[in-house]
């Protein structure tokens, strides 16, 4: 079973992704200073097993030994979440050194003790996703000690890529410009989506940084761009068609999906759809590259893209393919495919 380890786990975000990978079966554990704020979170949780583990951010010991604990109930995480900050207003020379030393003890320090205790261990099984939250996309100075900590976040998330990335650990930052608030445009809920889909990115789409700002509730059209979904669709989509896994192809689609493919008759549903490409002959293959891509509305989005299709006794066909995709219970799903030949 797979696990994430929230450290820094509190009543907002923390609470929110532990929820939304134990949405989807995932081991919990948490870890955090204060054992007010980790039984609050487990009775939160309720149906949800949790290993709790009390631990300073700041204290390397205490913090190895809660990874290690963590290791022992639930195997290496595929996930840490690193949300321990220290998030106070001070202006420019108010704070003292000692305050300062304290910050970035938290905000940065705990993090590198955290990545160098359980990065290694991910990199060596070639999996798995290390990601801080952050803030303060630009340095304020009314937030000294949290802008230069933050800023130490995205140097750090950029060290650790360089080292552990090759080895298939994805590591990246949630910056989050704005106070956490569950129904206003800083929901935690909706800032937890996007830990979820930055670890299930394809290797390929990997972002280091996303920023949750003042554009409304964020939606997954929002969060990954129509670009990185539409491009996402039909990567998958040629992956399929190459190994001529049509089950896969017609996974991609919803269960009312209406379909116009190289023949003159109009399909809808899964059926008609795998009946389609049941028909393909042996030897396709196809390349395809995405040209544009837009969000029509929440959760819905639109592109276009050219695909080749090949066999070792014709001449390559190109075609553009047009596709309407639409967020259906946390999967975005093709409502809407047509293939056009262009010669």
């Amino acid at each position: 079973m797979s696990g994430v380890v929230i450290i820094g786990a509190g009543p907002g975000i923390g609470l929110s992704v532990a929820r939304r990978f134990a949405r989807e079966g995932w081991s919990v554990a948490v870890v955090a200073r204060s054992e007010v704020k980790l039984t609050a979170v487990a009775e939160s949780l309720a149906g949800v097993p949790v290993f709790a583990r009390a631990a300073d951010s700041t204290d390397e010991t205490a913090l190895r030994s809660a990874l290690d604990a963590v290791s022992e109930r639930i195997g290496v995480p595929d996930v840490v979440v690193y949300n321990a900050a220290v998030i106070r207003a001070d202006l420019p020379g108010e704070l003292s050194v000692a305050g300062h030393q304290d910050a970035w003890a938290v905000n940065v320090v705990g993090a590198i003790t955290a990545a160098a205790h359980v990065a290694p261990a991910m990199a060596r099984r070639g999996s798995g996703s290390f990601i801080i939250t952050g803030g303060m996309p630009e340095p304020k100075p009314a937030y000294v000690s949290l802008s230069l900590g933050k800023a130490g976040v995205r140097a750090l998330v950029g060290l650790l890529d360089e080292q552990y990335g090759p080895a298939g650990v994805h590591v990246a930052t949630v910056t989050v410009d704005g106070p956490v608030a569950p129904g206003t445009a800083f929901d935690p809920d909706d800032i937890a989506e996007h830990y979820w889909r930055l670890h299930t990115q394809p290797r390929h789409r990997w972002e280091r940084e996303v920023v949750h700002s003042t554009h409304g509730r964020a939606r997954a059209a929002e969060e990954a761009g129509a670009d990185s979904i539409v491009a996402d669709l039909v990567g998958a989509w040629q992956t399929a068609f190459d190994d001529r896994r049509w089950s896969d192809i017609v996974s991609l689609f919803a269960e009312d999906a209406v379909f116009q493919g190289l023949t003159p008759s109009l399909l809808v549903g899964p059926a008609e759809i795998s009946a389609y490409y049941h028909a393909v002959p042996n030897g396709f293959r196809a390349t395809a590259k995405v040209l544009h891509a837009t969000a029509l509305g929440d959760g819905i989005v639109a592109g276009f893209a050219d695909a080749t299709f090949t066999t070792p006794t014709s001449e390559p066909r190109p075609i553009r393919l047009s596709i309407i995709a639409q967020r259906i219970a946390d999967r975005w799903l093709i409502r809407q495919y047509h293939a056009a030949a262009l010669s």
